[in-house]
């Protein structure tokens, strides 16, 4: 590209910008990656010019402009330092104003803590918008995941949802009360594909109320870890949501003790280092069939395995079932 059109290009995000509101005292700010993008850098060109020509009504926020475009353009600049690689493309950024009408209402639960990909969350007003790292969560928000996208949400119980690719859950119900009484709850809808669970305060708590639906089965627990994902059949490399006809549930412990339970009241307990299944005809505790491929990724599989020892040999495995019952006791 020569200088003369990449002049031009720039020009046309300057135009593009300069329609931009004017900021509000009362919209929170959100820098997000753009689709706009300076194909190739030209000597003598700086990040600050750059800013400074596409962005010139937003003084107050060059820093953090700055900040971000270095942030989501690592091989675009000079190792340790904010000097541009000729010849390298560099990524704009969207300012994104929410303003305080938009949560005016809302309740925030939790927040970004990771993302890899790209993810979006989808609020009960029917607002859409894409997640970054630090973007807040609120009830009832429908949060889904690109395919090859993952997610880290950490509640403000302490509770973390890691949201697997091309997967989707709304956050139904989330109530946090002095102590986690028996008012505080925590209701998930797996709609599609799956994630794993770490509880906080909430699913510790002997009193609150503490649901995962899933279509199949309510799951119920007492401070545990453990995953879930809605699988196309036995096949857990391909995704599907909860209505496919061909869904079905999987289910691991690698902490702690769940329960299953349908509608009609049919209830299994799965103790840490059991793999568990669920279709609209039964429920299933997997003795001696292996966890299908796709279900865990590396990690999990690793720390899954950890725990297959303890229910091998059919001589100890009441001590795995008194395990889950002591563990699930207090709130059963």
């Amino acid at each position: 590209m020569n200088k003369n059109l990449l002049v031009a290009l720039i020009l046309t995000f300057v135009s593009t910008a300069a329609w931009l509101p004017a900021a509000s005292a009362e919209a929170t700010v959100e820098l997000v990656p753009s689709s706009r993008v300076i194909l190739k850098i030209i000597p003598g060109m700086t990040i600050d010019e750059i800013i400074a020509r596409i962005y010139p009504r937003e003084k107050d926020l060059w820093p953090q402009i700055r900040e971000k475009l270095i942030e989501t353009n690592p091989t675009s600049f000079h190792p340790y330092s904010d000097r541009l690689v000729n010849g390298a493309r560099l990524k704009l950024v969207d300012i994104r104003r929410v303003y305080a009408e938009e949560i005016a209402g809302k309740i925030k639960v939790g927040h970004v803590a990771r993302l890899e990909g790209r993810a979006t969350a989808r609020d009960l007003n029917d607002r859409f918008g894409e997640l970054q790292i630090n973007s807040q969560i609120f009830e009832g928000d429908r949060l889904e995941t690109d395919a090859e996208s993952q997610l880290l949400i950490v509640m403000d119980d302490g509770a973390e949802i890691h949201l697997k690719p091309d997967s989707v859950v709304k956050v139904s119900e989330y109530t946090i009360t002095s102590g986690y009484g028996k008012e505080s709850s925590s209701i998930l809808d797996l709609l599609r594909g799956g994630f794993r669970k770490i509880t906080g305060s909430i699913g510790a708590s002997a009193l609150a109320n503490y649901q995962v639906q899933t279509g199949f089965a309510t799951i119920g627990i007492r401070g545990t870890d453990y995953l879930i994902k809605l699988c196309k059949g036995d096949d857990c490399t391909q995704t599907v949501g909860r209505n496919d006809r061909e869904a079905k549930l999987h289910a691991a412990v690698l902490e702690g003790a769940i329960t299953l339970t349908t509608d009609e009241d049919v209830q299994i307990l799965m103790a840490m280092g059991e793999y568990g299944t669920a279709t609209s005809e039964k429920l299933t505790l997997e003795r001696d069939v292996p966890v299908p491929l796709g279900f865990l990724d590396t990690d999990e599989a690793e720390q899954f395995n950890v725990t297959i020892p303890q229910q091998a040999d059919e001589g100890s495995s009441p001590w795995v079932w008194i395990l889950g019952v002591l563990l699930l006791a207090a709130g059963l």
